[in-house]
């Protein structure tokens, strides 16, 4: 099956995509301009590619696998929402150009959206292994994470995991994610969170119709998640568009970079700077983090 998402607004296939390229290799897999990773569908997992369309404005989606009747319109919207297709940059784009320090890193990343989780409960979890650590070793324990509880499935030959289901995690114990180098506090984290999605405790997929302020009242009282989680599940989960996680190091580090600051700024100095980035804070912090990469691909 093939799809096509139509590109409305201006959007850059090749910036959209770098970060999946380079720092997400434990979900995709990149060959010659396509993507392709695996997502549970309604009757078992399934394989999606993604390309730039060849001869018009929108993005090319094949999708290997055994999909339901009606499923294909809800894939559609799912795969919409993921690399963003429908998110119009024109009114940020033209806020920034009164920025003098903001408007060359915007200028430069012009059409770059951000691409999101297909779930919250994948986001929520990636992002708790991601506490604390290093970009490096928290791919790693990502990928042992997912190979273990995640179904398997074969491309092109080789076999790909699935992330797992917040079932497939209940059924863990915290020693299994120990021998993987997980400490035993964000073993307990992930499992107990996923224990509480499976038990139908905790409702992930409403968060998509509830406001930032009714997100964080459900998130913050978990065991394991704080702010700076909530604000990543909201950005990269949910795709809000005005969050500023200003407590963040490496959008501090940014900031001292593009403001051209003598020391690292503190929570409150982003926060102040950021204010005239409103209502486009999302996508102003996600440029500026693009900074601190861009050299390392």
């Amino acid at each position: 099956m093939i799809l096509e998402l139509e590109l409305k607004y201006p959007y850059s296939f090749e910036k959209t995509t770098h970060r999946l390229r380079f720092f997400e290799k434990s979900s995709y897999i990149y060959r010659e301009g396509v993507f392709t990773r695996t997502l549970m569908g309604k009757r078992g997992p399934l394989i999606i590619s993604i390309s730039r369309h060849p001869a018009k404005p929108a993005l090319c989606v094949k999708v290997e696998g055994e999909t339901d009747p009606g499923e294909v319109e809800h894939l559609s919207e799912r795969l919409r929402r993921m690399f963003s297709t429908e998110v119009d940059l024109t009114p940020f784009y033209r806020q920034m150009r009164e920025d003098s320090r903001m408007g060359e890193v915007v200028r430069q990343r012009e059409g770059m959206h951000i691409v999101l989780d297909p779930s919250v409960y994948e986001c929520l979890v990636k992002t708790i292994i991601g506490q604390q650590l290093n970009i490096s070793f928290a791919a790693t324990l990502l990928k042992r994470f997912i190979q273990l509880a995640g179904e398997k499935v074969e491309f092109a030959g080789e076999i790909l995991s699935v992330f797992p289901s917040p079932e497939q995690v209940a059924r863990l114990a915290y020693e299994d994610l120990q021998q993987l180098q997980f400490n035993r506090r964000k073993a307990e984290y992930i499992i107990d969170i996923s224990r509480q999605v499976a038990d139908g405790k905790l409702d992930l997929e409403c968060m998509y119709d509830q406001s930032d302020q009714e997100v964080a009242e459900t998130l913050l009282p978990i065991r394991g998640v704080g702010r700076w989680t909530v604000e990543c599940v909201m950005l990269f989960g949910l795709g809000r568009p005005d969050l500023l996680p200003a407590a963040d190091i490496g959008l501090r580090n940014a900031v001292r970079k593009v403001y051209d600051l003598a020391e690292q700024p503190i929570e409150d100095k982003v926060r102040e700077l950021g204010e005239p980035w409103s209502p486009f804070r999302s996508y102003a912090t996600f440029y500026l983090w693009d900074t601190l990469s861009a050299t390392s691909s």
